[in-house]
């Protein structure tokens, strides 16, 4: 069975705009390749290339309880030691799905959660797997947020293009118990793909939070030519003139994103939800964002004072109209080196709506965000 134990299970990405405008980059994944095979996924992009998709491996979580003693300990150090010691959650499911069907049979989740909790160590769940609500007498409310992705209402679709997936109406069942069990739920419409499930929007948020979920987190679809190429297949829709190529991905004008988000965001507070933005890659609009944290976490005692460095830079240019590198040495980042590279080359432009850098300093231009109303195509009805 050795072939099918995944030996790296906890990481932190080392390349990309992850490490910088996600909250919660350190993965514990239990599992590597994912039956639910979504056309879209970007794991799958990532993994299938090289062999590490259709075959399901497994974590042993007696080297994971390893790892975690090690990095604790100081025995290992490195970005992965200093993030575990300063406790930032881990995000479980953040690359393969950690509640698949083959946890029925293996349970190594359930063994990691368990682990978990014996460290007092706090933890997010993303799933599409109703499994996880079976789960209650395992998952402690006090260490864990939970976040379930609902992409579409339709079931048809749903097999279309979540084929390996369980069904969206027991996905939000599932999100149901979680709430009413007392847990930091939050709903995924994730990815957003116009032409496929935008027009659904209305029709999602009020089902979510007919459910119960306190956030709501919203993404658009990027893909690879392939990516783009399996939703067309797989829908029968022809997408290509809808996404514009920017560098390696396809992705939605920005400009009109813009004005689909504060669309999503006047629905969700109406519905009594907060909102956010998660990072695709594009410059994200903070100040769209109900929550500091872009997951909704603010309020969740084991969540609280964990930054990301893009939307703190936004915050700090809000209020001062010009930010240095210096005015951002309180906020903490896994990997510095990576963060100063980033500044330095002015790119945080690329993930801050109305950032502009000039050599030495980032400033917002205020206009620029207030004036930026965007374009809706009448999808989001």
């Amino acid at each position: 069975m050795s072939e099918l134990i995944y030996k790296r299970p906890i990481n932190l990405p080392r390349t990309g705009h992850e490490l910088i405008t996600c909250h919660y980059p350190l993965r514990l994944d239990t599992y590597s390749g994912c039956v639910h095979n979504c056309v879209y996924c970007y794991a799958k992009n990532l993994l299938e290339r090289r062999g590490y998709w259709r075959t399901v491996r497994k974590a042993d979580p007696k080297h994971v309880e390893r790892l975690l003693e090690k990095y604790i300990d100081h025995r290992l150090d490195g970005d992965i030691g200093r993030t575990i010691r300063r406790r930032i959650p881990f995000r479980l499911g953040g690359l393969t799905d950690c509640f698949q069907k083959q946890e029925e049979e293996w349970g190594v989740t359930k063994q990691v959660i368990e682990i978990l909790n014996r460290y007092e160590y706090p933890y997010l769940i993303v799933t599409k797997s109703p499994l996880v609500a079976e789960y209650t007498d395992v998952i402690e409310s006090e260490l864990a947020v939970i976040q379930v992705t609902i992409t579409t209402l339709e079931e048809d679709l749903a097999r279309s293009i979540e084929p390996g997936a369980p069904k969206p109406s027991d996905r939000l069942k599932a999100l149901r118990c979680l709430s009413e069990s007392g847990y930091f739920t939050t709903a995924r419409f994730s990815p957003i793909i116009p032409r496929v499930n935008l027009k659904e929007a209305k029709r999602l948020l009020e089902a979510y939070s007919t459910a119960g979920a306190r956030h709501v987190l919203v993404e658009f679809f990027r893909g690879t030519e392939k990516m783009l190429e399996n939703v067309e297949k797989s829908t029968g829709i022809v997408l290509r003139a809808t996404f514009v190529k920017n560098s390696y991905y396809y992705r939605f004008d920005l400009k009109r994103k813009i004005g689909i988000y504060k669309k999503l965001k006047t629905i969700a507070n109406e519905l009594g939800m907060s909102f956010s933005i998660c990072s695709d890659g594009d410059p994200v609009p903070y100040y769209l964002n109900d929550t500091e944290n872009c997951c909704g976490t603010d309020s969740v005692k084991n969540f609280k004072g964990v930054e990301r460095v893009a939307s703190a830079l936004f915050n700090e240019a809000k209020l001062k109209g010009k930010v240095t590198i210096e005015d951002m040495e309180k906020y903490w980042t896994p990997a510095p080196e990576i963060f100063e590279k980033f500044w330095f080359r002015g790119e945080f432009e690329r993930f801050v709506f109305g950032l502009k850098w000039n050599g030495n300093a980032y400033t917002l231009e205020i206009n620029q965000v207030q004036d930026s109303r965007g374009v809706d195509n009448g999808e989001t009805q």
